[in-house]
């Protein structure tokens, strides 16, 4: 009886202090141009490409604001620092929302700023990729046209 009780102390233990999670992480930083000039007060997503056959991400999604320089450093929906290492889709948008107080829902949501970023990167069809490295990158740089 005191074996079993040790036991399930000990894997209460293992498992309870495991960090393991379902995907990695590495840190990703960069830079955003739009027509050569740096896109401040964009907001950029990497949302990791679907890789199982159930169409489950490998990841979360991560995401960042660009500053005055169009520079950025991503984090995940967790909080987390990085991004989903492998493939991501690269999504770049300029278009801030503001949505309705819940008992005003049937009005919509109001446009703050309109965007600046041509469709081709600013939805969720983007045809920017980028595939984060284990050991990370400073420089996910991303120089769009509008033409």
């Amino acid at each position: 009886m005191r074996t079993a009780r040790y036991l399930i102390i000990i894997v209460a233990a293992i498992l309870g202090c495991s960090d393991s999670k379902p995907y990695n992480t590495a840190a990703v930083s960069g830079r955003v141009t739009l027509d050569g000039q740096p896109l401040a007060g964009a907001r950029i997503s990497f949302m990791p490409v679907h890789t199982a056959q159930d169409g489950t991400l490998s990841g979360p999604e991560a995401y960042a604001e660009t500053d005055t320089d169009g520079h950025y450093s991503l984090r995940t929906i967790f909080k987390e620092r990085g991004a989903t290492i492998g493939r991501n889709r690269v999504m770049v948008t300029t278009r801030k929302l503001e949505a309705p107080p819940e008992a005003d829902r049937v009005k919509g949501v109001k446009v703050l700023t309109p965007e600046r970023v041509p469709n081709k990167y600013s939805t969720e069809k983007a045809a920017l990729h980028f595939d984060v490295p284990a050991g990370g990158t400073s420089s996910a740089n991303f120089d769009l046209t509008t033409r």
